[in-house]
């Protein structure tokens, strides 16, 4: 079928991207079918072309072929862009989603951050009036007015405390502990058996001071809080999945334009 295709290469000249070889393709199938019933007529291979050709040219039959081809390929690309429409609503809604667990989540481990912060000062500077009324190495004599700090309604969170002291001579004024070891004199430690899941335990070192007598005092505070640690992780995994959904949905876009460019 030399004819033909030469025929077909006069149309398009130069022209070779997908859909217009789809399209020579379509008419070469087309006029092959056309030649087909003219040689049955009694019409040879060369005559046979030439009359295909000519009707093809006449226009009637190439107006409706490419009615057809174009209503095919118009079916294609609304299937196709549907397709990746629906797609691109899923990724939107993740997106979505995976920003708004973002916001959420930061904002709770911040708002954690800070309640464990207020807490421990709080509680720290409790510790520091007791200082100044006691020699801190003498735990005896403040135990019951700790404990009872300890066990006041808005230090419930408090499920550990440790309280150092370094022995100093007496009327010391400094914070430099001069080699002079710290030593636990007091320690609540955390009950395990009464732990909940999903619960952690943020630690609050507060900063040195000075007792009655001059020793020098360190309270370690480590209070209770639901689902710290997995906000943190949602923050980095949701952070990454609404990035990474949005730059989806834009390719998506942009290969709905260039697929219809492409098919027109």
């Amino acid at each position: 079928m030399k004819l033909i295709d030469e025929y077909l290469d006069t149309l398009y000249k130069k022209d070779n991207n997908k859909s217009t070889l789809e399209l020579k393709q379509e008419m070469r199938d087309h006029l092959i079918e056309s030649v087909n019933d003219l040689k049955l007529q009694g019409l040879n291979d060369e005559e046979a072309c030439k009359k295909a050709i000519e009707k093809f040219d006449d226009g009637i039959e190439m107006k409706q072929e490419l009615h057809s081809i174009i209503k095919e390929l118009s079916l294609s690309l609304d299937n196709h862009k549907s397709i990746i429409k629906g797609i691109r609503k899923i990724v939107c809604f993740i997106s979505i989603f995976a920003f708004l667990t973002f916001g959420l989540m930061y904002y709770y481990s911040d708002s954690l951050q800070k309640n464990r912060n207020e807490l421990g000062k709080s509680f720290d500077e409790e510790i520091r009036i007791l200082a100044q009324k006691y020699d801190m190495t003498k735990v005896d004599e403040y135990r019951q007015e700790l404990e009872s700090l300890l066990n006041e309604d808005k230090y419930r969170k408090i499920k550990a405390f440790r309280l150092h002291v370094a022995d100093m001579e007496d009327g010391n004024t400094s914070l430099s502990s001069s080699g002079v070891n710290a030593k636990t004199v007091y320690e609540k430690e955390l009950d395990y058996n009464s732990t909940k899941a999903y619960t952690q335990y943020l630690g609050y070192d507060g900063k040195d001071f000075l007792d009655k007598s001059g020793n020098i005092i360190n309270p370690n505070i480590f209070s209770e809080y639901f689902f710290y640690f997995e906000s943190k992780a949602l923050i980095q995994v949701s952070l990454i999945t609404g990035v990474l959904s949005l730059v989806s949905y834009f390719i998506l876009k942009f290969k709905t334009s260039l697929t219809k460019n492409n098919l027109i």
